[in-house]
């Protein structure tokens, strides 16, 4: 939108501010404000047989991939259910054998939260990605 100065005003130090005053947009610029709106939402060129088959690929890979997340989701639950206070315990263990074990019901309680939270952010992304997916 463009502005005009249409007049000064005096303030009380003396000073004078200019007045704008916002004026309608022209023709031109609502023009192209439309087009471009336009041109946002405009269809996409038809798609060969190829790139169908590799959307679908695609969307496959982000199924297995929410379904996965969805699973150890469920399990985080299961787990943070049947947790007793008492006899809980997780064991980190990495490639090479070594394992690291927790039986602190605030730290497992803490860890677990972390967990699910974590576990969420990504379940949320998984699942956006599959309902804006376009063949």
């Amino acid at each position: 939108m463009s502005t005009q100065i249409q007049a000064q005003k005096k303030v009380e130090n003396g000073k004078t501010l200019p007045i704008v005053k916002p004026t309608e947009p022209t023709q031109a610029e609502k023009k192209t404000a439309t087009l471009a709106l336009i041109e946002k939402f405009a269809p996409e060129p038809p798609k060969t047989a190829e790139d169908r088959i590799q959307a679908v690929a695609h969307f496959e890979a982000l199924s297995k991939r929410f379904k996965t997340l969805k699973e150890k989701w469920n399990d985080l639950k299961m787990f943070e259910a049947g947790n007793d206070k008492t006899n809980a315990k997780i064991t980190f263990k990495n490639a090479q054998g070594f394992e690291f074990e927790i039986r602190n019901s605030i730290v497992i309680d803490k860890l677990n939260r972390e967990a699910q939270n974590e576990l969420k952010i990504l379940l949320d992304e998984a699942e956006n990605e599959i309902l804006t997916f376009q063949i």
